[in-house]
């Protein structure tokens, strides 16, 4: 993200805006709804921008020619002549005096965008593309102000009221939160939620209030966050990320699915890496319960599923001791995802009938297995953790019968932007992990191979044309 969507607060600000015509009159459809100080320099102005001259008392028109002193004292300029050469000398003028500049149509000489815009005041949504896309903007401006409807404003200043009362009933922060967090999912769709009358809102606060328990036990949400894509995150584990105050996640969390936490909660990385580990399962076990002791919702966030390969049972077993409340929010494995992402089935009818899931390292070191199931022709396996041990899974399957051009399939970051997929066999395992730069994390899909072109693969094609 190279700008910074900000909301500024406008009132008796001064805006200058250089030029009459179109361009001025595109800037100032939205610059009137403002509370701003608003200095025209032009001198001429069409039919419209006069109209708004003698409407608004807010508007002074100077009519004369552009000088650098005009823009002394303003918060924001705007070149919006017809002329791209003095567009280019307002902005650096403006630049020079340290003012946030927008010059219309001249991408190279603006900085600051002015967003498409769905004004429900004062619930007010901004949509950019960083000046790549104004289309693109405006079509997702069209497509939200038929979904948000006008009565989102009164909902908020019946809400903004209703937060003064509650501000004093309940000092703490978190606690304001969550509260209205139940407010706002009480099982029905947002949509629904945003055609709340105040009366609705009013009874469905109170009701929240009436319910909040004299003294609070926290609670802890075991949460799978998937392989890493949004698109992956389930809806449930989206709505404890929103309302949690403290978030404990691991390595193999991405940023997207972080950023889905309030920005508000208590962030604690527990991160592991083979043979590094910076965090011991003992620590986690520790932390998630003092978390929860003190009251507070606590998401503990595992990449995949927490209940395959993510030690969720030590972490159930230290809450049923400490008499913690818990839950489990299951995610989408990395197994299935990297199956997807190659374009195979895990079972295929008349193929494999089982596939086994299993994992390169316990807590001994590199994983024993049934070796002899393994090795057998048509046999299937999503090994997880397995690049440190590949080498010892691939002498062990060689070594009860495997055949050395048995099928491998490696993913890394699985459904991820950088997902890599490499097709290779078990005679050849690790030699491709070393060639291929796989790092991990990575999923070694056994008796797998990919039904379809991977992304990587039409890359390297076309660098080779």
């Amino acid at each position: 993200m190279r700008f910074l969507p900000i909301f500024m607060d406008t009132k008796s600000r001064k805006i200058v805006i250089i030029g009459g015509g179109d361009a001025a009159e595109a800037k100032l459809r939205t610059l009137i709804k403002t509370e701003a100080d608003l200095l025209i320099v032009s001198n001429e102005v069409s039919n419209e921008i006069h109209n708004w001259i003698k409407e608004h008392s807010n508007i002074v028109w100077l009519k004369r020619d552009y000088n650098p002193d005009q823009l002394r004292g303003a918060v924001l300029a705007y070149a919006a002549t017809e002329d791209p050469e003095q567009n280019a000398r307002i902005a650096q003028d403006a630049e020079t005096q340290g003012i946030p500049v927008n010059a219309a149509d001249q991408k190279e000489d603006c900085s600051f965008y002015t967003p498409a815009i769905v004004d429900r005041s004062p619930v007010v949504v901004a949509i950019g593309s960083e000046g790549t896309s104004p289309g693109l903007s405006r079509a997702l401006k069209a497509d939200i102000e038929m979904k948000l409807p006008y009565s989102v404003g009164l909902l908020a200043d019946t809400i903004a009221r209703l937060r003064e009362k509650l501000s004093h009933k309940m000092p703490n922060f978190s606690d304001r939160q969550r509260l209205w967090a139940k407010v706002f999912a009480s099982g029905r769709a947002l949509d629904d939620r945003l055609k709340y009358s105040p009366e609705d809102i009013e009874t469905a606060f109170e009701t929240a209030l009436n319910n909040v328990p004299a003294n609070k036990t926290g609670k802890v949400s075991l949460v799978g966050a998937g392989p890493g894509s949004l698109d992956l995150l389930t809806i449930g584990a989206q709505r404890r990320l929103h309302s949690a105050d403290v978030i404990v996640y691991d390595r193999l969390v991405s940023q997207d699915v972080l950023d889905m936490g309030r920005k508000e909660a208590k962030y604690i990385y527990v991160g592991k890496k083979p043979g590094a580990h910076t965090t011991r399962q003992e620590e986690i076990n520790r932390i998630i319960v003092d978390e929860a002791s003190k009251g507070n919702d606590v998401v503990r966030l595992k990449g995949g599923d927490p209940l395959i390969f993510g030690r969720a049972d030590e972490e159930i077993e230290a809450l049923k001791v400490a008499g913690i409340d818990f839950e489990i929010v299951p995610g989408i494995t990395s197994a299935a995802a990297a199956a997807a992402s190659i374009g195979a089935s895990l079972t295929s009818r008349g193929r494999n009938k089982s596939v086994a899931l299993i994992t390169g390292h316990d807590a001994k070191g590199f994983a024993e297995q049934d070796w002899t199931s393994l090795a057998r022709d048509g046999s299937r396996a999503a090994i997880y953790m397995g690049l440190g041990a590949s080498r010892f899974i691939q002498g062990r399957l060689l070594l009860h019968g495997a055949k050395s051009e048995y099928p491998v399939t490696i993913v890394e970051n699985a459904s991820r932007d950088n997902q890599k997929i490499v097709e290779t066999t078990l005679g050849s395992l690790t030699q491709a992990i070393e060639s291929k730069g796989i790092i991990g994390p990575a999923i070694l899909l056994l008796g797998y191979e990919a039904m379809r072109v991977s992304n990587q693969a039409i890359r390297e094609l076309r660098a080779g044309l």
